[in-house]
């Protein structure tokens, strides 16, 4: 009943809010300083949205950083989608990605839009209970998100009391912030969106297909691909592995990385290690470590890290290991409202689900790469969106798709399959590379063909070798 309500509720608000009238942005001078030291003129702009688009319930205020283009013939604004959900697109650019929007700007006026709850656009307070994981006990995944969802209840409780509107953060009304903004510069954007921004620009293009020139697609989560597939992360542990064993430095360490990782695994499974990290005991599971590897898998900054870690933990050191479990945990403990919310919002289909099921009995992560696969929207209480949002999408807005052949979170295999309802699009596989800053910064040739593609130009698939494991510097 509660879908069936929210399908109603969604489809009479398109026809009324189908057309709105653009609100005005309030633009202010901001002194955008990087991590460098430099410091960029650009304009802090805000927005006011409505909580929801279904009923009147209040409004939030969006904030966001115009860099101005360095050109003097340019196109539409550029719109950046930060992934997460939950990053700060403001954040985005302090950074190494800074040499990103330094060359979007040649092509435009560049947006880095703080989402929602995230970043300086009224986030929800943080919880005062943040999460822990009893460090003397083996976790698995049942009991690992049974500790979650408990916590989320108490932080739920917490939100509610203090007036956050939980059930405000969604890709539904992330969407149509973005037509918002889109149409208070203007009009038409092209989007850049990457990991979850991709997520949500697919919602955008479903509804607001109009308001977007062209779109690049780093990292591509598809509408229903918010459940990992678990033999994603086996292949590339498999690439992976195959890369460590041509690399002398790195064989020297693991011959044979998948096969150590197997090994560990196995021990942890028949028997946890118990050690001490500093004044603080840990029990470490195999849940922990196949948590742990999927997630220094997924980037090649982390992923150099593993012949090392895999070498000492086989010889029955486990501190390393232990210490990035810690880490995880602590990474995991402050539950941020905004991206809990969005991520529970979007549950994939049954058959979606089904299907991770099923490859889990034939991965050696087990369902980890899905860590946390807590259910946090009955614990929230958030309602889940209408079927709608996970059907395949079909628009003739061009795409330019951006995948690292070892990315483990978003394959190119996801590109591929959403390419289909793409009439135009072009697939730039990069291979060596993984997640992250690894989709924008690892050849100087994907700038070059980003800035080609928003210019109009003709971009063809392409696989470019991208130099980033180097196992010998860790």
């Amino acid at each position: 009943m509660r879908m069936v309500l929210a399908a109603l509720c969604s489809a009479v608000a398109a026809m009324v809010f189908a057309a709105p009238a653009a609100a005005e942005i309030a633009w202010s001078p901001y002194r955008y300083e990087l991590a460098s030291g430099q410091v960029i003129d650009a304009e802090l702009g805000t927005l006011s949205v409505p909580a929801h688009r279904d009923h009147s319930s209040g409004a939030i205020t969006l904030r966001f950083v115009r860099l101005r283009a360095t050109a003097p013939r340019t196109g539409p604004p550029i719109l950046y989608l930060a992934g997460g959900p939950g990053s700060s697109g403001i954040e985005s650019g302090r950074g190494s990605r800074w040499a990103l929007f330094e060359a979007l700007r040649q092509e435009g006026d560049v947006i880095l839009l703080d989402q929602r709850g995230a970043g300086m656009s009224d986030p929800p307070p943080a919880c005062s209970t943040p999460w822990t994981f009893p460090a003397d006990q083996a976790s698995s995944e049942a009991t690992f998100n049974a500790s979650l969802e408990r916590a989320a209840r108490v932080c739920a409780a917490e939100w509610r009391a203090a007036g956050v509107d939980i059930a405000a953060y969604n890709t539904a009304e992330n969407a149509a912030d973005v037509a918002n903004l889109a149409r208070a510069l203007g009009g038409r954007v092209r989007l850049v969106a990457i990991s979850y921004g991709t997520f949500l620009a697919f919602a955008v293009l479903r509804d607001h297909a109009d308001l977007v020139e062209r779109v690049v697609l780093a990292g591509t989560e598809g509408p229903d691909d918010t459940v990992k597939l678990p033999t994603q992360a086996d292949n590339v542990l498999a690439r992976l592995s195959a890369r460590v064993a041509r690399d002398p430095a790195a064989s020297r360490l693991t011959p044979n990385l998948r096969r150590s990782v197997a090994a560990v695994f196995a021990h942890l499974a028949a028997h946890p290690e118990r050690l001490s990290i500093g004044d603080q005991s840990l029990v470490i599971s195999q849940y922990d470590a196949q948590m742990v590897t999927a997630f220094l898998m997924a980037t090649s900054e982390n992923a150099v890290r593993l012949p090392a870690l895999y070498a000492a933990t086989e010889a029955g050191n486990y501190s390393h290991l232990g210490r990035v479990v810690l880490s995880l945990r602590r990474f995991l403990a402050p539950l941020p409202a905004m991206p809990l919310a969005t991520d529970a919002a979007s549950p994939v289909s049954e058959s979606r689900r089904n299907r991770a099921v099923q490859l889990a009995r034939r991965s050696l992560f087990d369902n980890a790469v899905n860590a946390p696969s807590a259910d946090f929207a009955d614990a929230l209480g958030v309602p889940i969106l209408p079927e709608r949002w996970r059907a395949p999408l079909h628009t003739s807005t061009p795409a330019l798709f951006i995948s690292g052949d070892l990315d483990s979170r978003t394959p190119p295999e996801n590109a591929e399959h959403e390419r289909r309802g793409f009439t135009t699009s072009a697939h730039l596989i990069l291979r060596g590379a993984g997640h992250d800053n690894d989709l924008f910064l690892s050849s100087p040739l994907i700038l070059e063909r980003i800035r080609a593609f928003l210019r109009g130009e003709r971009v063809r698939d392409e696989s470019i070798a991208v130099d980033l494991l180097h196992f010998g510097d860790n």
